[in-house]
């Protein structure tokens, strides 16, 4: 019955000109017969006919959420010409981004916009190496990606972002197709990607046409050749980005951007990290040489937490008076002084009784405290044991392996089990995580309130990336405060361990820099401002590009202060002061400006301090700096001509470029945050009014930025409407992907086995039954081993995929579980 009635689905499709065919959900699953289970928003199915093969495109498992019916009874609809399979698949791995029209919703902190700026100035000037350092919360991710799309891809260069572990890799892409919007892509309608790695796609099927490659360092590895045959033989600029950068010196990743550096014109190459050092002593000079420029930019950890984007910590210790060290001698000493723990020690901590105990104790005791926790454990049998024990108190616990292989077909334990683990802990519905090295780096879990350090650590990147995991301030979704509690044995004064409180008191690697008075640049501000307040509320003043921002997008990052003497008649000189309000996407074209003013007086053959200025001079010396510096920049708030005319000014009397002051506090004074908490609490007028007058009676930096309490309601207000009233502008465009389309013959039996259980079935019997012999035995191809049990062996490639073979019949064999992994990718 569902055959024929997508037969005449197919038939319908072969009709037309270009084989398409577009129906609502609905109406495709009432045509073959089933009801949906509820009043959910029906969705798009796209068929698609050509050489008799039908394929269906659906949205997740929309399917299944809103019908009983299996995917095979349709989506699976397929034929067979001999004996080799013609269905074909989307593959979700690859394909092209379609960009949105207008911009995200996405709100970038002050930090991802000064990292962003210091990129463009470095990529304008020359070909460069360097760090991008921010703490782990901090957003390094998104302020990379936002970047590439604007001044990379948009400009039809290339990227390939590279990462050693798969969280990474799938971070990288979900922050590059959310931030498909016209705002940073203006000359591009799409864009094509693809993720590489053991569980996505495979190099071999690199196209030329690639812009934004996001792979596995292991991936391209060992197939460099076919990078630079298939995607770098025609390429002459690309961006090379390298995710947990102090990874950079280990010879897996010196091999592919030295495969990149030989076989490109332009090299461009981007570190990523938290921890811009690495442990090993003689891989710190490498880190050095790779990354010549240095830090590009850095924000030390103090910074975000004052800003509230990261929490604070709270650092408790805990003694499981477990000794170890009296049966270790010097020398044992000594060694673990130079590497992490021995497998020895490891085993003996994680199977300590008393010291599980004291864990959970600890946690169960007071969970109303810790909240939702992480526990770091020293391998897998310590995560298992722990979880064991949480759960016999009542503890929903889960726990997370970086590698567990299964004991009959050799392959590891699917990352899909670490996935639905680690959301069912975003989610809520597991309070304790148990994980061992798999979320020291690029996972976001922000409303993690407290972290169990169970393991010990001589290495201070892993330190920082444990106790990072639980530093997402309220702003960025997190908790206003963390507790990082480390349980230490009886060797703490004979082994080096890292202590976290220490790295994060003393030994943190950001230094901050020089304070300036902050309460005067926020009078300096606020003078600037009173006029845009009262302009808001002068109704016949058209402010409305200004009501629609975000308020913190007008709350300035900096300001430009100076003075100089001008003629005030009856030869009296007056000192003319002006401040220069800086905001985030104009920061950069002040400062090259303010860089460039020597070349801009001697473009016009005129040297400072001899003369005054006409008016026609300072207007031609001025536009041509707004059209150099200003001019298709795409600022939220429009700078000044006249601020610029300013600037020219004072460099022609003194020869000297003005003082910038940094807004340190600018998040401080961001209102709709109050307006936020009057939303969430639901005040009513009375309760409301009575909240307002209290912070601006308490807190004095309101009435220091805003001067006249009217000017402050009426800002409150207007962003207490922005939430009340959201639909009005609310963002309905979204950044859409179509997927790559792939013959079945070229994924392999995994992948097949993802996209449907039947057809994998369906080879595997055939392939099973073409080894099995009269008596019932199956007969490994190589060695002619036999046995009547299916599990010692497996289905193998006699031509690998990554050698051009395909998933056909005559190219699939059955091999003995071991001669299967020793055969591994020959041919």
């Amino acid at each position: 019955m569902i055959t024929a009635k997508l037969d005449e689905i197919k038939q319908k499709a072969k009709s037309r000109d270009n084989n398409l065919v577009y129906m609502k959900l609905k109406s495709f699953m009432d045509r073959l017969g089933y009801k949906q289970r509820s009043d959910k928003i029906n969705q798009k199915v796209v068929e698609y006919c050509t050489n008799n093969n039908l394929i269906i495109t659906y949205e997740d498992n929309i399917i299944n959420d809103l019908y009983d019916v299996p995917y095979d009874d349709f989506i699976n609809f397929r034929y067979y010409e001999g004996e080799n399979i013609k269905q074909k698949f989307y593959y979700q791995n690859a394909g092209k981004i379609n960009v949105a029209k207008g911009q995200n919703n996405i709100q970038l902190y002050r930090h991802q916009q000064e990292a962003i700026n210091n990129l463009s100035e470095i990529n304008n000037n020359k070909n460069f190496s360097g760090i991008l350092a921010i703490p782990t919360g901090g957003g390094k991710t998104l302020a990379a990606v936002y970047w590439l799309l604007r001044d990379v891809i948009d400009n039809n260069k290339k990227v390939l972002w590279i990462a050693h572990r798969h969280e990474l890799l799938t971070q990288a892409y979900l922050a590059l197709k959310n931030n498909a919007y016209k705002n940073l892509l203006r000359n591009r309608d799409s864009f094509n990607y693809r993720i590489i790695s053991g569980e996505h796609d495979y190099t071999r099927n690199v196209k030329p046409e690639d812009d934004f490659i996001i792979a596995s360092k292991d991936s391209l590895y060992s197939n460099m050749d076919i990078l630079r045959k298939q995607w770098l033989a025609n390429i002459d600029d690309v961006y090379l980005v390298i995710d947990e950068a102090h990874h950079a010196p280990a010879k897996t990743y010196r091999k592919v951007i030295d495969g990149l550096k030989n076989n490109t014109t332009n090299f461009n190459m981007l570190g990523l990290t938290a921890t811009p050092f690495r442990t090993a002593e003689e891989d710190k000079g490498l880190l050095s040489k790779l990354f010549v420029d240095d830090i590009i930019y850095k924000i030390d950890l103090e910074k975000l937490i004052n800003r509230r984007i990261l929490s604070e910590p709270y650092f408790e210790e805990l003694d499981t008076n477990l000794d170890i060290a009296r049966e270790l001698s010097t020398e044992d000493i000594k060694k673990i002084n130079k590497s992490d723990l021995r497998t020895d020690i490891a085993e003996k901590i994680a199977k300590s009784k008393d010291r599980n105990n004291m864990i959970v104790n600890q946690y169960v005791n007071n969970k109303s405290k810790y909240g939702k926790l992480l526990v770091f454990a020293i391998d897998i049998t310590h995560a298992i044991t722990l979880t064991k024990l949480f759960r016999a108190r009542g503890i929903k616990a889960e726990f997370i392996v970086s590698s567990l292989k299964d004991a009959a077909t050799y392959v590891t334990i699917s990352a899909k089990e670490n996935k639905k683990k680690i959301d069912k802990f975003r989610k809520g519905n597991c309070d304790v995580l148990i994980n061992v090295n798999i979320l020291t780096e690029g996972v976001d879990l922000p409303d993690t309130e407290s972290v169990f350090l169970t393991r010990p650590t001589i290495s201070t990147i892993l330190m920082t990336q444990m106790i990072g995991r639980a530093l997402r301030g309220k702003k960025a979704g997190g908790t206003d405060k963390a507790y990082i509690v480390s349980f230490l044995d009886e060797w703490k004064d004979k082994i080096n361990w890292v202590n976290p409180e220490k790295l994060y008191n003393e030994d943190n690697i950001f230094k901050d820099e020089d304070n300036v008075d902050q309460d005067r640049i926020v009078k300096l501000i606020s003078i600037k401002k009173i006029e845009e307040f009262a302009d808001i509320m002068d109704q016949t003043i058209d402010t409305s590009h200004l009501e629609k921002l975000d308020f913190i997008n007008r709350v300035p990052v900096g300001i430009y202060h100076f003075s100089y003497l001008i003629d005030g008649g009856n030869d009296q000189n007056v000192e003319k002061k002006c401040e220069i309000l800086v905001y985030n996407d104009m920061e950069n074209s002040y400062k090259k400006l303010i860089s460039n003013l020597p070349e801009l007086f001697t473009s016009f053959d005129i040297k400072p301090q001899e003369k005054d200025l006409s008016d026609e001079v300072i207007n031609k010396m001025a536009r041509k700096a707004e059209k150099a510096y200003f001019l298709g920049k795409n600022m939220t708030i429009p700078y000044k001509i006249d601020d610029i005319k300013e600037l020219i000014q004072l460099y022609n009397f003194k020869e000297e470029k003005p003082k910038y002051f940094k807004f340190e506090d600018r998040e401080k004074y961001d209102i709709s945050l109050v307006a936020k908490k009057i939303y969430e609490k639901d005040l009513g007028p009375k309760k409301k009014g009575e909240y307002v007058n209290e912070i601006w009676s308490e807190d004095k930096h309101w009435q220091l930025f805003f001067d006249n309490k009217r000017y402050f309601i009426n800002q409150i207000s207007m962003e207490l409407d922005k939430l009340i009233f959201s639909d009005i502008n609310k963002k309905t465009n979204k950044p859409t992907v179509d997927y790559e389309v792939r013959d079945i013959e070229d994924l392999s039996m995994w992948e097949i086995a993802q996209k449907s259980n039947k057809i994998y079935k369906e080879i595997s019997n055939k392939v099973y039954s073409k080894a099995k012999d009269e008596n019932g035995y199956y007969t490994c191809a190589h060695s002619g081993f036999k046995s009547k049990n299916p599990i010692h062996f497996q289905i193998d490639h006699i031509k690998p995929l990554s050698k051009g073979g395909k998933t056909k019949l005559n190219n699939l064999q059955l091999l003995k579980n071991s001669e299967n992994l020793r055969k591994g990718n020959k041919f």
